[in-house]
């Protein structure tokens, strides 16, 4: 029966997931704590009748609602009711005034006396209307009701040219106003214009009918344009020495600066807490999914972490002086050099929150902090030079500036508030990259790291490793430069870091300073020492010089990465020269592996096209006058072999990289092993 292995409390505490977790919850715990320095303000123990021990200003922006619903009520209270007009008012009036004559004429010649007429047409009228003003319309003669008719349509029409509002007297009685305006000044008889009043009343009536639903609507509409009431940031809520009002209280209850707020408090922390989990939950899922190469590395995740909660430390303390002074492109810029620019941008996208948290939530600053972002990328990628990276942080200051600018005149914060929020965007990019050159040196030393500026570093001429080199092995030097063009070439061929090839190009045989004159490139007359020593003494010299590669490079501080490479650019090759030599001189038995570097056998791109340029430069060298076609196949034999020898099963080339980089090296070879011409001696002439 198969035993099953238990797991022993060492492996599950080395074990690479718990220390993700135990880094991402430090990290957690460092953020929260920052940001709650920003965001959580000092508390004050205050109530109604109580003197203010201080002057209180607002920690953050926040809005006054009772204010903000004050002033929404005055708005609405100014919104006028929304009345329809019904024109059927006005035709029905005629209507109706017209009936009145018709039933006059009617009742006129009816066969009963006055009284009995005058009584008849009251009850057929339907209008408040007296005895007298019914014998008054009965008596009159053809000419006067027709010309009473007449105006008092005519008069109407004028009447309900105007607004009428139901459940108004101001507009019924300028109505009626009107009404006995237009009569005073008619031509008619005095007794027509006591009866044109006294019937006209009934004829007038409102036109306007409110509307509530767009009376409501307005409302609606003018409750969404009305501007909260904010209390901005630093802005006094109570004097010192002042007595403490209820409107002290709620606006330092907003503010979250009352002791008993503790509600408050738990929901800013929740909120927070929240955020800086997503944050955290975004940043390792985006490396799981594409970035494995880091998500694996426990030292490359700290780096990140140190790196944000720095950021987020530098952030919090200039953020006391303005918002527009944070380093915003601090994270960028360090991530940038350490990893590169898409894993950069990435991680700092998400980082806003943070930033958000640590500004008090000022979109102004948000805003400056993604062009800021951007910005670094656009003008520092591939800027690995100090003087380069400098003018690259000037020029994301005066984006920064920029965009305070913009954001001045937007707020219209006024010309000297504008000017200093710009200057200090300003300071505030070129601090950034002065605070990421000046960080970048310590993440070398404590994680064993190397960078683009470190590299260039490393790679000037007058570093003194190279000069010893140049001076002490002067054909190692020269080897050295020419597989440091063939590695370049080649790593950017196939998306390698081509700086990282070129630069371990320049230090990867270094060991061979200790003894330079066996080596052949630094042989410069045919006395040869490997001639006086057996071949297994001359490869012992001959792979010894890896060792002592790795011992100088400890002496002199070199980073890991170029190590790997010393130590990895031979991996197990045989030193096959020697190998054969002491295979047929026969004097005792041979065993291969005497004849072997140590190793270890390339692990990264770099390394492993290093070993194939170092290999390919030296046996193409050998070669007399080579042809393209010699050179192609020399390249294609040493690759070849390497792969045989399974060299390179550690490294991540493809077969599609080995063809890229086979072409690359006989494309640059090619180019530095052409043939010269002749010039001919020039003879002379016999006379």
């Amino acid at each position: 029966m198969k035993k099953h292995k238990r797991l022993s409390p060492a492996f599950i505490f080395d074990n690479s997931r718990i220390k993700k977790v135990i880094i991402g919850a430090i990290t957690f715990i460092i953020l929260f704590f920052i940001c709650s320095l920003c965001i959580i303000p000092k508390k004050y123990k205050l109530k109604v009748g109580d003197i203010s021990p201080t002057d209180i200003n607002a920690p953050r922006d926040f809005q006054d609602e009772i204010e903000t619903k004050n002033k929404v009520d005055r708005a609405i209270l100014n919104v006028q009711p929304q009345y329809n007009k019904n024109i059927d008012i006005q035709k029905e009036a005629i209507k109706n005034l017209e009936d009145l004559f018709v039933k006059v004429d009617e009742v006129r010649g009816l066969a009963i006396d006055d009284k009995a007429k005058a009584d008849k047409l009251k009850s057929m009228v339907g209008i408040n209307i007296s005895k007298e003003d019914c014998n008054s319309l009965l008596s009159l003669n053809s000419n006067n009701e027709k010309g009473l008719l007449e105006f008092m349509k005519t008069s109407l029409t004028k009447i309900y040219s105007l607004n009428i509002r139901e459940n108004n007297e101001d507009d019924m009685k300028k109505a009626q106003d009107d009404w006995n305006f237009y009569i005073r000044n008619s031509n008619m008889e005095k007794s027509m214009k006591e009866l044109a009043t006294n019937i006209g009343i009934n004829f007038i009536k409102p036109n306007m009918f409110y509307d509530e639903e767009r009376t409501q609507e307005l409302k609606n509409t003018v409750k969404k344009q009305v501007e909260p009431v904010m209390i901005k940031k630093n802005q006094n809520i109570i004097l010192k020495g002042e007595v403490v009002t209820e409107k002290h209280v709620y606006l330092m209850q907003r503010a979250g600066l009352l002791e008993y707020n503790r509600r408050a408090d738990i929901q800013i922390y929740a909120g927070m807490g929240l955020s800086i989990f997503l944050l955290e939950m975004s940043i390792a899922l985006y490396l799981k999914k594409f970035r494995k190469d880091i998500y694996k590395d426990v030292s490359k995740l700290t780096i990140i972490s140190i790196v944000i909660c720095v950021n987020t430390l530098f952030n919090a303390v200039v953020n006391s002086i303005s918002g527009y002074l944070i380093p915003a492109a601090l994270l960028v810029i360090t991530l940038s050099f350490i990893f590169d620019p898409t894993m950069a941008i990435i991680v700092s996208i998400p980082y806003a929150v943070v930033v958000a948290f640590t500004t008090n939530f000022n979109y102004e600053i948000i805003i400056m902090y993604l062009f800021s972002c951007i910005s670094a990328i656009l003008f520092l990628n591939n800027s690995y030079q100090r003087s380069n990276v400098f003018l690259g942080g000037f020029l994301v200051g005066v984006i920064n500036a920029i965009v305070a600018l913009s954001q001045g005149f937007i707020n219209t914060i006024g010309i000297y508030n504008n000017i200093r929020n710009s200057i200090y965007a300003l300071i505030g990019g070129i601090l950034s990259t002065i605070l990421a050159i000046g960080i970048l040196p310590l993440f070398e030393q404590m994680f064993d790291i190397i960078t683009p500026i470190k590299l260039l570093e490393l790679s000037n001429p007058d570093q003194p490793l190279i000069k010893k080199l140049l001076f002490e092995a002067p054909g190692t030097y020269h080897h050295s430069i020419i597989v440091g063009n063939l590695a370049e070439t080649a790593a950017d061929a196939v998306g390698a870091s081509s700086l990282l090839a070129r630069v371990g190009s320049y230090y990867h045989d270094i060991g061979k300073i200790k003894r330079p004159y066996f080596f052949k490139e630094n042989q410069v007359t045919d006395d040869n020492p490997h001639d006086k020593i057996t071949p297994k003494l001359s490869a012992l010299i001959i792979t010894s010089h890896v060792k002592d590669g790795i011992e100088i490079a400890k002496e002199y501080k070199l980073p890991g990465a170029i190590k790997n490479i010393i130590a990895e650019h031979h991996g197990t090759t045989l030193v096959k020269y020697f190998y054969v030599m002491a295979v047929n001189d026969g004097n005792e038995e041979v065993k291969e592996e005497s004849f072997r570097y140590d190793g270890p056998k390339p692990s990264s791109k770099e390394s492993a096209i290093v070993m194939l340029a170092d290999s390919t430069e030296a046996a193409v060298r050998s070669l007399k006058s080579p042809t393209i076609e010699d050179i192609k196949k020399m390249v294609d034999k040493i690759i070849d072999d390497k792969i045989a020898d399974g060299q390179l099963v550690n490294c991540d080339l493809t077969l599609k990289d080995i063809d890229m980089i086979k072409t690359s090296f006989t494309k640059v070879l090619s180019g530095s092993t052409h043939s010269r011409i002749e010039y001919p001696e020039m003879k002379e002439n016999k006379k």
